[in-house]
């Protein structure tokens, strides 16, 4: 008797230790928590909770809304219907600061009393305000980039554009979004080409489009652009493109100006003259009387030469003897005084006559009025300059934005990396103190469970309920985040050892249930072994869980060796084989809709309360079968059970 109350006072003690850990914990939590009653008064709050809303620690039972005012009040109390009917309700509180806006991400969860009435709710909001921000920055940063940019679903589909595509074209962005990319190119072969191209992981650069504009003109352009994938799946393209239409119109002026230029020449008179083997000119056609307005008399000889201008003359001249004398073609272009009494640009060229002797005889060439093509010759090299200006600063804006796309994309995969360390350090974190706060309370139960009440007993399996659940979650958390990883090589492994040591495993269940599995023969693959097993365990064990009442369940393995031609979503080449492995059971089933939400991590198609688990089993199938190259499917109804298909590639297989 006389130890009586030590032992009532070291079990108070423990309580209290116990407590005071519990509420360590919370307040280690990021976000800000609290709890309030049916009344909305304030129960209590975390650390975060109080330092967020500027209140002390005696703020127990102070009335919700004069802590959190008006505004975030009115905004959390759009959601209480659901929470008060227990329904757990998630939303995003915006509170206009003097300074700025501020985001939270806000969940209310139903808090409830004997499973049955709700008695209050838990508040968890957590600040989002830098992470709404960078979203907008960077859709704003595409939105309004003057380059045009469109991305394209696996189906062809416009799924987005920015306002500088929109604008080239004409179209409004429901008149764009949406539609089949074909519906705006000229040539449907163009797109078919590029799209089969980015499909087989290819990349595009600077391939020449024409697009059709509202007002149906025609816009050219020039299309670079890559796919972005997610494992095998083709999500959209990054299309940037550039309009080129100006550099095309002034490259089919140049063009045609030359086509011009080459039928001038044809028709713009020449003067045909010949030399005796002096050098004297002794012939000059007709058409010397209509480029100079002078006589043939008067152009023989040298005389023609006293019609050059006297600047040019004498290089000419000296031009002109030196070639002769060296027998070697002659050629110049000089000013010549013509028949309006201007000088026009003349061109001469000649070579030298030889007779049967190889002797030379004279010269024989032409004369003609180039002036014209000068004049072209100038304006088209300066329309090329130009051109080559502009397309030089095109190209290197272009450089520019691929280089910022590279920084951009370094930065993203930088992320993703860390992201996926921080899921494996925050789930092993998280499962220290969970393991002491469930043996803790066995402890606690072990010494001092003789005492509880019943209500005292229900709060004590609730709470070890709840840790086991959160024990799963975090199991699956981290199953699923090591089927990313590739911890060993790929090794042949005969997938009907691994079933069977599966199936072991299961044996207890197997027998409780009383079940019967068939399997037939099954391929050796080269595989990570250990991902294979979880791929096993978690169908199994699916297969097992959701059993018909009354039903005694029946589950078949088998595999096939098929063609990739007809398969759902198989990426690239279809002519290669594939292994279809089939899980089929005879339970409750599900509704045929459902049937790709299924492997998205966290969905559930029934209450834990009805059917315990985490919502992570069907998303690490997934995951562990696209690792292989391979993809996995669904078929069910109703109370007629269900089939899991998988498709792996019968070569050997990288990881992703």
């Amino acid at each position: 008797m006389s130890n009586q109350p030590d032992a009532n006072l070291r079990s108070h003690n423990v309580m209290q230790s116990e407590f005071a850990n519990l509420i360590t914990l919370v307040n280690s939590i990021p976000a800000l928590v609290a709890y309030i009653d049916c009344n909305m008064v304030l129960q209590f709050c975390n650390q975060h909770f109080k330092t967020w809303f500027h209140v002390n620690d005696e703020v127990a039972g102070e009335k919700f809304p004069q802590i959190v005012g008006s505004d975030i009040f009115d905004q959390v109390q759009r959601y209480m219907g659901k929470v008060l009917v227990g329904e757990t309700a998630h939303f995003q509180i915006i509170v206009n600061t003097k300074s700025n806006l501020q985001y939270l991400e806000a969940t209310l969860s139903p808090h409830f009393e004997q499973q049955t009435q709700v008695t209050g709710f838990i508040f968890h909001c957590s600040d989002v305000t830098e992470k709404n921000r960078t979203e907008r920055a960077l859709k704003d940063y595409f939105e309004n980039a003057t380059i045009c940019l469109h991305w394209v679903n696996a189906d062809g589909i416009i799924v987005w554009a920015n306002h500088a595509e929109l604008k080239l074209l004409g179209y409004a962005e429901e008149e764009y979004i949406g539609r089949h990319i074909s519906e705006f190119h000229a040539q449907k072969s163009t797109i078919e080409d590029i799209m089969r191209r980015l499909i087989n992981k290819q990349r595009i650069e600077n391939y020449d489009a024409d697009l059709v504009c509202k007002d149906g003109s025609i816009r050219h352009v020039t299309i670079n652009s890559s796919a972005l994938w997610e494992g095998e799946k083709f999500v959209h393209t990054r299309c940037f493109t550039i309009d080129v239409t100006e550099q095309k119109l002034a490259a089919k002026v140049v063009i045609e100006s030359e086509e011009r230029f080459r039928q001038m020449a044809s028709l713009v008179p020449l003067v045909i003259w010949t030399t005796d083997e002096k050098g004297d000119c002794n012939f000059l056609s007709s058409k010397w009387q209509q480029l100079t307005g002078r006589s043939i008399q008067e152009g023989l000889k040298r005389l023609w030469f006293n019609f050059i201008h006297p600047d040019d003359r004498n290089n000419v001249i000296t031009s002109w003897s030196n070639c002769f004398n060296a027998r070697q073609p002659f050629e110049a272009k000089f000013r010549l005084l013509s028949a309006s009494g201007n000088y026009i640009i003349a061109y001469a060229n000649s070579g030298p006559i030889y007779d049967t002797g190889k002797e030379v005889t004279g010269y024989i060439g032409i004369l003609q009025d180039i002036s014209a093509e000068e004049q072209i010759r100038h304006s088209l090299e300066k329309i090329v300059l130009d051109r080559t200006e502009d397309l030089r600063k095109r190209n290197v804006d272009l450089r520019q934005a691929e280089t910022v796309l590279k920084v951009k994309n370094e930065e993203l995969e930088k992320i993703n990396n860390q992201l996926s360390s921080f899921a494996h350090i925050a789930s092993h974190d998280l499962q220290e103190p969970l393991r002491k706060i469930q043996m803790n309370f066995d402890r606690l139960f072990s010494i001092e469970g003789d005492k509880f009440s019943e209500k005292g007993n229900e709060l004590y399996h609730r709470i070890i309920d709840s840790t086991k659940q959160m024990r799963n979650l975090i199991q699956d958390l981290l199953t699923y985040a090591k089927s990313n990883d590739y911890e060993g090589n790929l090794e042949e492994v005969d997938l009907n050892v691994i079933l069977t040591n599966t199936i072991s495993a299961l044996d207890a269940k197997i027998t409780e249930k009383n079940a019967t599995i068939k399997v037939g023969k099954l391929p050796a693959l080269k595989i990570v072994a250990f991902q294979f097993h979880q791929l096993f365990l978690n169908l199994l064990s699916n297969a097992l869980k959701f059993a018909r009442p009354g039903v005694d369940p029946y589950i078949e393995v088998h595999s096939e060796l098929v063609e990739g031609n007809g398969l759902p979503d198989i990426p690239g080449e279809v002519t290669k084989g594939y292994y279809h492995l089939s899980v089929s059971d005879n339970g409750i089933g599900f509704d045929p809709e459902q049937s790709e939400k299924i492997f998205e991590m966290f969905y559930r198609l029934h209450g834990r309360t009805i059917y315990e688990g985490t919502g992570l089993g069907l998303a690490i199938c997934k995951k562990i079968v696209e690792n292989h190259k391979g993809i996995i499917a669904a078929e069910g109804r109703q109370n007629e059970g269900a089939v899991f298909h998988i498709y792996l590639p019968v070569e050997e297989v990288d990881i992703c």
